[in-house]
């Protein structure tokens, strides 16, 4: 009977978000630049009517995951299309509406069908996995499945905050999200987040056909997000091609065919044993050693020139190289802490939280031997290469730890794993300051502008934007996991905040009159709750072996 109701919300969502948009999204009204409702009710029927099909071969668990996937989207759906009650003219659909003027526009009845289209697919979303009775995130036999579900689902999201097209006309303003409006920046935000994190979750099902239905269910989703501007640009004349559709495609495509492993049922114990990846001490090992290399190669460029300016210029780059000393130091640290057999399964949670301790220090060097090249003449030294260079050793050392997470898990029982709220309602407090100490600058001036998340927004700071993920993901994960490991990500997280609190001393020098920011207060604070949370963590008893 759930799966019914559940089939019939999602048939009644995809009619809404499909058609609902006919009546007009704003007053004064304002059509689509072409007829496209039939290609998004088209898209927007893909999941139920799949599903449908699933349910009549039997296959009921697969039917629900695939309203299951589908509903992952739909929250930075939403998020996206609250452009239109803010202003249209940032939306950039043109599937849906072309301005001729920058009047003042207020929603029409078809915005709150698209609305309630979106909401009855969530809807169905959530009756569907309430009526499968199936567990998410604890599969232990598709291992190399999940490593590329995980890849294609970081493709897609970088494809989503790029922008959707290149645009000459003067109504149609196109960003990459990053530059957008807030709700657009948001609400890809969230599809992004939820491309990567939740295909990886439904991948790693207990269930193999649930595992199946919800990438086939996330890989709809995702053809519906990058169909419309792909299709845009092909019959507009106005508008041209752009790299970021065409990767969301790529990766849902590969998301559906990952789906076809990831459905196969489990080999006994004895095939999987010869099946499984490297040992784990092989893994972490490596990771250890990939960290020590990024560590190094950070010291180095912290060291050495970034850049030679033409006579009489000052070398931009040479504060910003200064937190490539912390960093380099932290990275230095966990992986001489894997190398050690006695705290390398304590210590392998931090890595995968700390690594984005090096694009944070080396995007702001980076960005200022970008500036000095451009703007200046100058040629770029071994101090830029080595601070580039470091960033892959880093990236990888932090995908072998997070493998080596995912083989420990086999030989965990996890289904005494609860929420402890103990952790947890400091871990969102931490959450939130967190992103402060990463959204506000750490160093002020005058007539001084920090780069930031959501102010003056370029090389820099997408290192900010990786760090504050960090850190939002490791505080949410940790009231779920188990005590030892959570304190490690706590922990991991305080390092990063850390790196961000010392900018201040490191770098307040090269501006007069500099003061403290309120991104430092945020970071100071963050450092508090981190740290005692993780005490609390740590001194929490083991539920699991």
């Amino acid at each position: 009977m759930r799966l019914r109701a559940a089939l019939v919300l999602a048939f009644l969502g995809a009619l809404l978000v499909g058609l609902g948009p006919l009546p007009g999204l704003i007053e004064p009204s304002a059509p689509a630049a072409y007829p496209a409702w039939p290609l998004l009710l088209l898209l927007a029927l893909v999941p139920p009517v799949l599903a449908t099909a699933l349910i009549r071969r039997g296959l009921r668990s697969t039917a629900s995951a695939v309203l299951v996937g589908a509903a992952v989207l739909v929250p930075g759906r939403i998020g996206m299309d609250l452009q239109f009650v803010v202003d249209p003219a940032g939306a950039a659909r043109p599937e849906l509406l072309e301005l001729d003027s920058l009047a003042a526009f207020t929603p029409a009845p078809g915005f709150w069908l698209l609305l309630a289209g979106h909401l009855a697919v969530l809807l169905a979303g959530v009756v569907a996995m309430r009526g499968s009775g199936r567990e998410t995130g604890a599969g232990t036999q598709r291992q190399g499945v999940l490593a590329a579900v995980l890849c294609a689902g970081v493709l897609a999201a970088v494809g989503v905050l790029m922008a959707p097209f290149r645009s000459d006309n003067p109504f149609l303003v196109v960003q990459p999200a990053l530059d957008g409006p807030l709700p657009v920046l948001v609400g890809s935000a969230l599809v992004a987040v939820a491309a990567s994190g939740g295909a990886g979750l439904l991948a790693g099902s207990t269930d193999p056909e649930f595992a199946r239905g919800g990438l086939f269910g996330v890989a709809a989703a995702l053809v519906a997000v990058a169909v419309p501007p792909l299709v845009s640009a092909l019959v507009l004349e106005d508008l041209r091609f752009e790299w970021g559709p065409v990767l969301v495609l790529v990766a849902a495509l590969s998301l559906a065919a990952l789906g076809i492993p990831a459905g196969r049922a489990e080999a006994p114990d004895s095939e999987v044993d010869d099946l499984r990846l490297p040992a784990l001490t092989r893994l972490l090992t490596l990771a250890g050693m990939f960290a020590l290399l990024a560590g190094a190669l950070a010291v180095l460029a912290a060291i050495v020139p970034h850049v030679s300016m033409p006579f009489g210029l000052r070398d931009p780059s040479q504060y910003p190289a200064r937190m490539l000393w912390p960093a380099g130091a932290v990275l230095l640290l966990a992986g001489a802490g894997l190398l050690v057999p006695s705290a390398a399964l304590r210590l392998r949670p931090v890595l995968p939280v700390v690594w984005v301790v090096l694009p944070l220090a080396a995007a702001g060097s980076l960005d200022a031997v970008f500036t000095a090249v451009q703007a200046a003449g100058a040629e770029v030294r071994i101090g830029a290469w080595a601070a580039g260079l470091a960033l892959l050793p880093a990236a990888v050392a932090a995908v072998l730890a997070t493998i080596a997470g995912a083989v420990e898990r086999d030989d965990v029982d996890l289904t005494e794993m609860a929420m402890r709220r103990s952790v947890l309602v400091p871990s969102l407090l931490a959450l939130l300051l967190g992103a402060g100490a990463f959204s506000f600058p750490v160093l002020t001036a005058p007539s001084y502008t920090a780069p930031g998340v959501f102010t003056a927004f370029g090389t820099t700071s997408w290192g900010l934007v990786l760090a504050m993920a960090a850190v939002v993901g490791a505080t949410v994960l940790a009231p779920m996991c188990r005590p030892q490991r959570a304190a490690a990500l706590l922990c991991g997280s305080a390092l990063v905040v850390l790196v961000r609190v010392v900018q201040y001393p490191l770098t307040s020098g090269r501006l007069p009159e500099s003061a403290p920011g309120i991104g430092l207060w945020f970071g100071v604070a963050c450092l508090v709750v981190l740290a005692v949370t993780a005490i609390a963590a740590s001194r929490t008893p083991e539920a699991t072996s």
